[in-house]
């Protein structure tokens, strides 16, 4: 949605300005037809311009949120590692603690299974 107030801002610039041109010019012919054309030519470098940043704007957010999904992904295994760690008792306090439902019926596997569902819930 942002590049297409961009893009749209961009447009209606360079539009309002060749007709501002063209209402407004003193001069005739020959002349306002340069001056038209210079002032597309500066228009559309700015387009450029703006669109190469906007497009390394989206490259830099692309990549940040690329790197806080592989943390999370990252800490999510670690947090998976470390469950299956513990032992059968500290998963049941954990998830007594939790209020898992069902935790006193469940083995190790399913405990570690359900505070895993719960992490991801969060």
């Amino acid at each position: 949605m942002e590049i297409d107030k961009v893009v749209l801002i961009a447009i209606s610039s360079v539009l309002g300005g060749a007709l501002l041109g063209i209402l407004f010019a003193p001069e005739k012919g020959k002349k306002t037809r340069k001056t038209l054309a210079r002032k597309r030519d500066e228009y559309l470098n700015e387009i450029r311009k703006n669109s190469e940043d906007l497009s390394q704007q989206l490259k830099n957010y692309t990549d940040t949120v690329l790197d806080k999904s592989k943390a999370t992904a990252q800490n999510l295994k670690q947090d998976v590692e470390d469950y299956a760690e513990w032992t059968f008792q500290e998963l049941y306090d954990q998830a007594k603690e939790l209020k898992i439902k069902g935790y006193s019926q469940m083995n190790k596997s399913e405990l570690i299974q359900a505070l895993e569902d719960l992490k991801v819930e969060k």
